[in-house]
């Protein structure tokens, strides 16, 4: 711990010691997972753990997992034979990141890295076993903390919040990548990255300040605006009437469900096919009027008064700054509204808001108090966070050319239905790097792909075939480029193969051993899955791109 290196170059200069590393035997296996523990001597890396696993199919609990990321009767997957490496990495005098590797046997030469979600401090398993049992050296993080709830572990803490914002996956990237060379005794050919949410930021975040970290990029829902898809719950909370629960403008949860469950009703069967799906919400505008109570649409008990009408009206209109700037889009027609609108304590009663993230970042990372409360929300708040940007959690900007220009290629994709990361700022974010890039639609489809995935909620989930190969248990039909988004990106990194569309799968419940359901074809936007009015909707080859 002494000597700490002042930047973060010298840090991760520092972070493996090759020649220690390099002592250690190139025959991968049990010898050589344990010979880490014993031969790695590095300054600001100590060695947490090392397992050998051997018994693919089985699991063990994860004993020291903070309850917020599962607990520790959580259980991982092995789903290879694998060694299993934990290091902690200081970046400053008061910050570290847990780095997690996993190593199988049967390795494809190819390193994956991923990332978290919400504000971070849980390892994402379900990513890393998928990455394992696809023959990929996979990693996770922390992101510099342990868990996904509460203030504390940002409060008075600058460097911690570096960690989230911008350095956790550089330092994964870095030191990963010198344990790959340890274990197997060469480098990886081809370096990976995927994560979702606040990982699809993360995503973003390496390809934009150190492009030279990997070759392809999977981001997942992007949280690219990260400060303003948080604020934007409180915003919209206020809208509707919050924390005023006995206001006549208060919008209650349960008529949120109606008003929902009428615009899908009124909206699904526009594009041609009646399925619980709006295909693309950003095309239609909705009139709450038609709710009121009277029209006949939603019965006496959650229609819409005067006063709530324009609640509900206010709660689908964009998002400005203070000087009027539209900065957020609107949330969108058909989602789940439960992060602005279930906001009253079960238990108590009393205002209170289920999307904890907004009052556990700003209480720990923009006010530094943990007597801040969200009840008096507004877009002063989010300005204000947004200019002083703590730990550079937004994402710097939209000048991907260095990325670009060394061969890197990067696949976005979001779910129309996404209630967390509003799709639209997909599209916002795609044409912000092509206007930086002064780019054609052709040339940005050279290294920056965006996918739409209809029916899906955020990263996963939903009425729609949202099932690309992003979560845990990876089946056999997703285990191919055609059905698997990671994989079409290593084919394109590695064989120069552009992917146009992806087809999705809908199992059964949601859940794989039931079978499939349904199938879609989903396509590279700006083109639209279109069905083609003739064929089953529940197989791919009726949908086409156009």
């Amino acid at each position: 711990m002494q000597n700490l290196s002042k930047t973060l170059a010298i840090v991760l200069a520092c972070a493996v010691n090759t020649n220690a590393l390099s002592s250690i035997s190139q025959t991968h296996g049990p010898h050589a997972c344990h010979g880490v523990s014993s031969s790695l001597q590095a300054p600001n890396t100590t060695v947490v753990l090392t397992e050998v696993h051997h018994q693919n199919g089985t699991s063990f609990p994860l004993v020291d997992q903070v309850s917020s990321c599962g607990g520790p009767n959580e259980l991982a997957n092995i789903t290879a034979n694998l060694c299993r490496l934990v290091v902690n990495v200081t970046t400053s005098r008061s910050s570290s990141v847990q780095v997690e590797a996993w190593l199988p046997d049967d390795w494809n030469e190819r390193f994956l890295a991923t990332g978290g979600g919400g504000i971070g401090g849980c390892i994402d398993y379900p990513t890393i076993q998928n990455g394992a049992s696809l023959g990929f050296a996979s990693f996770g993080t922390n992101g510099g903390h342990n868990g996904s709830e509460g203030s504390d572990f940002f409060l008075n803490q600058p460097e911690v919040l570096k960690d989230f914002g911008y350095r956790a996956i550089h330092v994964e990237a870095g030191v990963g990548k010198e344990i790959v060379r340890a274990y197997y005794g060469r480098a990886p050919k081809h370096n990976y990255y995927a994560g979702c949410s606040t990982g699809g930021r993360q995503a973003f975040q390496s390809a934009l300040l150190y492009p030279e970290d990997f070759d392809g990029v999977l981001a997942g829902s992007p949280g690219v605006d990260w400060l303003r898809i948080v604020s934007s719950k409180g915003i919209l909370a206020r809208r509707i009437g919050w924390p005023n629960i006995h206001s006549t403008s208060y919008v209650r949860e349960e008529q949120w469900k109606a008003i929902v469950e009428a615009q899908i009703n009124i909206l699904d069967p526009l594009d041609g096919v009646k399925d619980g799906i709006i295909d693309d919400p950003t095309m239609y505008r909705f009139d709450p009027e038609i709710l009121a109570c009277g029209a006949g649409v939603l019965n006496g008990s959650v229609c819409l008064q005067p006063a709530q009408i324009d609640s509900v009206r206010s709660a689908y209109e964009p998002i400005a700054d203070s000087t009027g700037k539209i900065v957020y889009p609107p949330f969108e027609l058909g989602a789940n509204t439960d992060v602005f609108s279930k906001n009253i304590n079960t238990t108590t009663g009393k205002p209170e808001l289920s999307y904890t993230i907004l009052e556990d970042y700003f209480r720990g990372a923009v006010y530094n108090s943990t007597a801040w409360t969200p009840s008096n929300f507004t877009t002063k708040d989010m300005d204000f966070a947004t200019d002083i940007n703590p730990g550079q959690v937004n994402t710097g900007g939209t000048d991907l050319s260095a990325f670009r220009a060394k061969g890197g290629k990067l696949i976005a994709y979001h779910g129309r239905n996404d209630e967390s990361v509003t799709s639209a700022l997909s599209a916002w974010h795609f044409s912000g790097v092509q206007a930086s890039l002064n780019a054609s639609l052709s040339e940005m489809h050279e290294f920056y792909r965006l996918f739409y995935i209809p029916g899906m909620h955020h990263c996963s989930g939903g009425p729609g075939a949202w099932n690309i190969g992003q979560t845990w248990p990876l089946a056999e039909g997703t285990r191919d480029s055609r059905h698997n988004l990671l994989l079409a990106l290593v084919e394109w990194v590695e064989e120069g193969r552009k992917p146009d569309s992806v087809i999705g799968t809908k199992f059964k419940n949601d859940y794989v051993a039931d079978g499939v359901e349904s199938q879609r074809t989903h396509c590279v936007y700006p083109r639209k899955s279109v069905w083609d009015g003739k064929g089953d909707t529940s197989r791919a080859s009726s949908w086409m791109c156009t």
